[in-house]
């Protein structure tokens, strides 16, 4: 207990930097002893997941938009319908044969033509997208009902040649923990000194040996203790994940051994 008691205190000789040090090193058991999670965590923030694919169903006259639209939001992912009035396609169509000269001439039939939007819910997977659409098209039939393929908004596109997206795409998790690591190395040599400098007063004055590996051990310990319960408590806890983060925390609390000398926190 003294010295997990004195881990405590060393981390609290600089608020800013003891609380950084004590916060990765959390962000980082928990990653490791909750790697699934972090995992599923990643895909949903994937470009597919952050945006709502649709796609464009156009239908003749002989089938009802209002059934339609009945019949397919009641369908699980369904976000929403959208239909263009009459006046918006009469105005394109309008604006094409303006284009194409006054010896073009369209049929009234097709001034009835509907246009819908389907907005899905970007949880579904590619079988469950692929399903709503067939659902619209099987309801009004292949030769009353053309639909688009399933697509994605351009910021999806946009979001994919991001670099960031590209390293998360081939690396999921892992990525994500070895930022973490990253921050928690960083974290531990700020807080370096302060574990340095209680160690060599307590080893001077108290004749007790071994101060800062031994606060630091127990410290680290707590920590891979309690996350590593709440692993196995949420099932997310893995043999392989948990050697690599003792590993990670032995590697550094390594240092630690090394003989102590006085060194000003100022």
């Amino acid at each position: 207990m003294f010295y997990l008691i004195e881990f405590v205190k060393s981390i609290g000789e600089s608020l800013i930097r003891g609380f950084s040090f004590l916060f990765f090193s959390c962000l980082l058991a928990f990653s490791l002893t909750h790697r699934p999670w972090i995992a599923s965590t990643v895909e949903k923030i994937s470009p597919e997941k952050m945006a709502n694919p649709y796609f464009v169903a156009v239908i003749d006259p002989q089938v009802s938009s209002t059934k339609l639209k009945s019949l397919v939001s009641s369908l699980p992912g369904v976000v929403a319908i959208l239909e263009k009035s009459s006046a918006e396609h009469e105005t394109k169509i309008g604006q094409l044969l303006t284009q194409l000269g006054s010896d073009y001439q369209v049929s009234s039939d097709l001034l009835q033509f509907k246009s819908l939007k389907f907005i899905l819910s970007p949880s579904l997977s590619e079988e469950s997208l692929s399903f709503v659409r067939e659902q619209v098209i099987k309801y009004g039939g292949k030769t009353h009902v053309n639909a688009t393929d399933i697509k994605y908004p351009e910021v999806t596109q946009i979001m994919k040649t991001h670099p960031f997206y590209h390293a998360l795409g081939d690396y999921g998790d892992w990525l994500v923990i070895s930022i973490m690591g990253i921050f928690w190395v960083i974290s531990f040599w700020l807080i370096y000194d302060s574990f340095r400098t209680r160690s060599y007063i307590i080893e001077k004055f108290q004749r007790k040996k071994d101060v800062a590996s031994k606060a630091i051990a127990s410290g680290l310990g707590a920590i891979v203790l309690l996350f590593s319960a709440f692993g196995v408590v949420n099932g997310t806890v893995k043999f392989f994940d948990l050697i690599i983060l003792l590993m990670v925390f032995s590697i550094f609390w390594s240092f630690s051994l090394k003989n102590w000398t006085w060194k000003s926190l100022r």
